[in-house]
């Protein structure tokens, strides 16, 4: 058993305030534009702190999981009808309601890590459901991870095909799209 405590919150607010950094960098300029310095200016942290806790501005990336984590609790909480697979309605509203930042991460000029992460979260998400099924291996002669996969992929093109034009549709509008467009799955 290992004696493992918390980082202290000297270690907490200085990981928050590169975390906040990070996100309204990205919001003003985009990921590519954001410099190490960019990140040490905006949090206010001197570089020899930011070098402590993060070799590159990928690994503060990368430690960002809270993306991740907001998208998978809001499609825990969403009640699928029989013939679904992925809480798609709840996605549309989260990412509606952060649209400035999604659209910075996910659009056409999209970070790939981040992309990879949240397909990653969706393909986990969707495999999940459809072992979940009674019928999951009566539905149909595609595997699982073939149709999670395809869930997963369509879903991500679609917001990010929402949030490139801008959100044309509401939340409600999208999810019947997306249900109809994957009825078969």
């Amino acid at each position: 058993m290992t004696n493992e405590r918390p980082p202290d919150r000297r270690v907490r607010r200085t990981k928050q305030r590169l975390d906040d950094a990070l996100e309204s960098l990205i919001i003003e300029k985009g990921y590519d534009k954001i410099t190490v310095q960019d990140l040490i200016d905006r949090a206010d942290v001197g570089r020899s702190t930011f070098y402590a806790h993060y070799e590159t501005k990928d690994d503060l990336l990368i430690s960002w999981t809270q993306l991740a984590d907001d998208m998978e609790l809001h499609m825990a909480h969403e009640q699928l009808d029989a013939g679904s697979a992925m809480p798609s309605l709840t996605l549309f509203r989260h990412l509606g309601e952060h649209h400035h930042l999604y659209k910075a991460m996910l659009g056409g000029r999209g970070i790939d890590i981040v992309t990879e992460m949240i397909h990653s979260t969706l393909l986990g998400h969707a495999t999940s459901v459809l072992e979940r099924r009674p019928d999951a291996n009566d539905q149909t002669t595609i595997p699982i991870e073939v149709r999670a996969g395809f869930l997963a992929s369509s879903l991500l093109a679609l917001l990010t095909w929402w949030l490139d034009n801008d959100r044309p549709y509401p939340p409600e509008r999208m999810d019947e799209i997306y249900e109809e467009l994957t009825k078969t799955t």
